[in-house]
């Protein structure tokens, strides 16, 4: 990545938008094989990295960062989310949705 970079507001667009999503869906990976969900398919069916990157990871008053820094906070933090995630899957398995 280019340190001089950096991401100034959000949405994160472009290239930089780019290596984020590659970089949380590497961590979603090695995070859902740490935890192993008990409704992994569910859990990944769940999963968005790129609603994560617009919806989760920034908020204004953190910027400027630089890219290899918001990699840093997707590695140090996704997992709080795919915990959610997890925990969302086993509620729906344990109380489905009403059928139209």
């Amino acid at each position: 990545m280019d340190s001089h970079a950096t991401i100034t507001s959000v949405p994160v667009s472009g290239a930089d938008r780019a290596v984020l999503i590659e970089a949380a869906n590497t961590v979603f990976e090695k995070i859902i094989d740490r935890i192993e969900p008990e409704n992994e398919d569910l859990t990944r069916s769940l999963w968005d990295a790129g609603h994560y990157i617009d919806n989760h990871l920034f908020q204004e008053g953190m910027l400027p960062m630089t890219p290899d820094y918001a990699v840093y906070l997707i590695d140090a933090f996704l997992v709080h989310h795919v915990i959610d995630l997890a925990t969302e899957a086993d509620e729906l398995v344990a109380n489905p949705p009403a059928s139209a």
